[in-house]
């Protein structure tokens, strides 16, 4: 076989200073450690797949080798002696920088090494490794970039990460039993599995369940369960109150390869473990055990509530959603409400200037409420509100370093095992509970009387809480990646559909992704940041096929997919002008006006590690009523001076801007009179859209006359920005 050797110019080295570092074994030259230069002979176990980072592997051990000089060179299967210096990259060993390279051309792949997901450790790091019979938590969705999927063989668990330009991107992930090859890596303190391409996820050659459960007539006592398989087979559905499925199971033997079974005579508002499975000819295949829900005998009513003004033109009967400064008291006031159970999870907590959420939490306790309380590890102990409890209230905190980042959660559950349906209620949201977030930052809340949605909530507690009694159990408790898909997602709630997911176990960028990827007429979100190019792409992707799409950041620096949404947006991305406060939000509403309209909302920030480290829910509701109350708050945090009046002046920086005529008739011209400035002039439909926009500069003895004409009877929003003063004026075209 042809021999060749690679030599960097930029490192020119004699033979003789080669022939310096002998040849060792992986396993040896794991031993120098950090700084060493070692040469080492191996098999390149990955290509381009998996970027610029190569692994190689002896008989004795891997290590992962980095050069941007020599990586497009070298293939899986190539044999090849590499010299280089040790680093620590992230907890990884790797040759970097590397200063010679020797290839000998392809060779045999070692078999992969057998091991269980809690065997992920430093003794396989950089090998080549399988594990059988596995599950993904998240199996059937479409693999995106930059994500870390988690999988369990039931008692252990771990996770594979997809890089961007993966060929594993937009592929499915596997549904059901699998068993998975890849190599063993180390990012940070934990281990993950990087697979290379489609042919590292292993399936049964028999029957295999494609497509994950997904459910429809969700009544209060029956579902429906639906699946696909490769192959015709038979369906069945064990199910129980338990992970044991104590109640048996149904069962439809005609073949198909579309699967749909009901399950009869459940309980309303209740919680069952299911299980499919298909059979051919001996042949079975099995589904995880998953959770679902009936319909509830709950009024299902929602509330939206705002701590900022919100848009009420145009409304009638609108419910009071403005609560500026009082959200703490709304929230005292459900927890004063509590008759049997108070959980409550929190991210940031301070009772400083706001009324003491923590006293209302004691009386509950103090009247006989079982109370549980859930906090982030890294606030504490400057949560002043958790060091207001009463020591006798059960509590624990998120872990802290490893490979936990924050409990971001804002959410309350009571009562939600009640035994009228009408007291469960759930509060979540975007708010934390201080100062500053109730009274200044742009926050909402929204709460939902459902005794299913509830339990599900109390469900996803218990996780955390490791038990479901009064008493945490910390040995049981999962948090941040630990955290299993485990929970219910589609309910009905109040004759309206509701998704609920819970991060990081259920891929939430995916899901809202899709809530992003399903409005057909309008988008708008209000989004503290945003730093995921596949939420970007989807806001793209809305906007190239016509859907009017608004939006409004905190800030430009965090947004760091600012350039790529902007250049699509144009002056409809809007970004907080007042550094005083945060815009907090996290919502987005799909379709606001029409029968479709839906929104989501919650505690996720649309960034990375919200869906793959933090502790978050998140809700999209097709409520129709709900959308356009997050519409109206959306149009008054961007456009934040009254529009409610028909005529007169708006009041900004205790400056008159006039527009006039306020109402007028097609084509009429508009005047503006205003302190002198330079302004941006913008006209809006009533639902946002830009019509038309000039630039203006205006002397406070003159009157602008506007080319601006309105061409359509309607309702419109003239915007005035200047550099000093900005109003705004609702104008009547008849």
């Amino acid at each position: 076989m042809q021999r060749f050797i690679l030599r960097f110019s930029v490192l020119l080295l004699s033979l003789s200073s080669f022939a310096l570092n002998s040849q060792t074994t992986i396993a040896d030259a794991r031993l120098q450690g950090v700084n060493a230069t070692v040469t080492i002979k191996g098999v390149i176990t990955n290509g381009s797949e998996l970027g610029l980072i190569r692994y190689i592997e002896d008989v004795t051990g891997g290590l992962a080798i980095y050069s941007s000089n020599f990586a497009g060179q070298l293939n899986r299967g190539d044999s090849v002696e590499v010299t280089g210096t040790i680093v620590d990259y992230n907890g990884l060993y790797e040759l970097n920088p590397v200063t010679a390279v020797n290839a000998f051309g392809p060779t045999a792949l070692p078999n992969p090494q057998v091991i269980s997901p809690a065997m992920m450790d430093e003794t396989f790091e950089s090998e080549l490794v399988r594990l059988n019979n596995v599950i993904f938590n998240n199996g059937g969705e479409i693999i995106v970039g930059n994500t870390s999927y988690t999988f369990s063989n039931g008692v252990e668990q771990s996770t594979i990460y997809i890089r961007n330009g993966s060929p594993l991107v937009g592929q499915l992930l596997p549904y059901g039993m699998v068993d998975i090859v890849g190599i063993c890596s180390q990012f940070s303190t934990f281990y993950q599995l990087l697979p290379r391409d489609i042919s590292d996820f292993i399936q049964s050659e028999g029957i295999t369940i494609t497509t994950p459960i997904s459910v429809s007539n969700i009544l209060q006592e029956s579902i429906t369960l639906n699946w696909q398989t490769n192959v015709s087979g038979d369906s069945q559905i064990y199910y129980g109150y338990t992970p044991a499925l104590e109640q048996g199971y149904v069962s439809d033997n005609a073949l198909t390869t579309t699967h749909s079974l009901q399950l009869t005579g459940l309980d309303p508002g209740t919680l069952f473990y299911v299980q499919i499975a298909s059979s051919l000819n001996g042949d079975t295949a099995i589904g995880p055990i998953e959770i679902i829900g009936t319909q509830s005998l709950s009024a299902g009513w929602m509330r939206a509530y705002f701590n900022h003004p919100v848009d009420t033109s145009n409304g009638t009967n609108l419910p009071n959603l403005a609560q500026l400064n009082t959200l703490d008291d709304s929230l005292i006031s459900y927890i004063n409400n509590a008759e049997l159970s108070l959980d409550l999870t929190i991210y940031d907590f301070d009772n400083t200037n706001i009324s003491s959420i923590s006293a209302a939490i004691n009386a509950a306790h103090n009247r006989g409420v079982r109370v549980r309380m859930i906090s982030d590890g890294n606030q504490f102990p400057t949560n002043g509100g958790i060091s207001d409890l009463l020591p006798s209230i059960p509590q624990i905190t998120s872990p802290v370093g490893g490979n936990y980042t924050i409990m971001h959660n804002k959410f309350v559950v009571i009562d939600a095992n009640h035994t009228d349906p009408l007291k469960p209620i759930v509060w979540t949201g975007s708010t934390n509970w201080t100062d500053r977030q109730i009274n200044r930052d742009n926050n909402n809340v929204i709460i939902i009387q459902d005794q299913t949605l509830a339990r599900t909530y109390q469900l996803e507690f218990e996780e955390m809480w490791g038990s479901s009694g009064p008493d945490a159990d910390t040995s049981l408790s999962r948090f941040g990646p630990d955290k299993l898909d485990n929970t219910p997602h589609q309910f009905i709630i109040g004759g309206h559909e509701v998704a609920c997911y819970f991060s990081p176990s259920d891929n939430t960028n995916q899901k809202l992704a899709e809530a992003i990827a399903s409005a057909n007429d309008s988008l708008h979100f209000a989004t503290m940041l945003i730093t995921r190019f596949d939420l970007a792409a989807a806001i793209d992707t809305a906007v190239a096929h016509g859907v009017n799409t608004q939006g409004y950041i905190n800030d430009a620096s965090t947004t760091t997919v600012f350039a790529d949404i902007s250049t699509s947006m144009g002056s409809s991305l809007h970004v907080n002008p007042d550094t005083t406060i945060i815009m907090h939000h996290k919502f987005c509403v799909v379709d606001a006006g029409t029968e479709n309209g839906a929104v989501w909302t919650g505690s996720h920030n649309w960034s990375s590690n919200a869906t793959t480290r933090n502790d978050e829910n998140s809700l999209f509701i097709k409520n129709a009523e709900l959308a356009d109350w997050y519409r109206r708050a959306f149009t008054r945090v961007v456009y934040p001076v009254s529009i409610d009046s028909t005529a007169g002046i708006n009041q900004v920086n205790k400056s008159e801007i006039v527009v006039f005529p306020t109402v007028l008739k097609t084509n009429d011209q508009l005047n503006i009179r205003a302190k002198s400035d330079n302004y941006l002039v913008q006209l809006f439909s009533s639902d946002g859209k830009l019509i038309q926009q000039e630039k203006a500069v205006i002397s406070e003895e003159n009157t602008w006359k506007t080319s601006i004409k309105c061409g359509t009877p309607g309702v419109y929003i003239l915007l005035l920005k200047g550099t000093k003063y900005s109003g705004h004026q609702k104008l009547i075209i008849q």
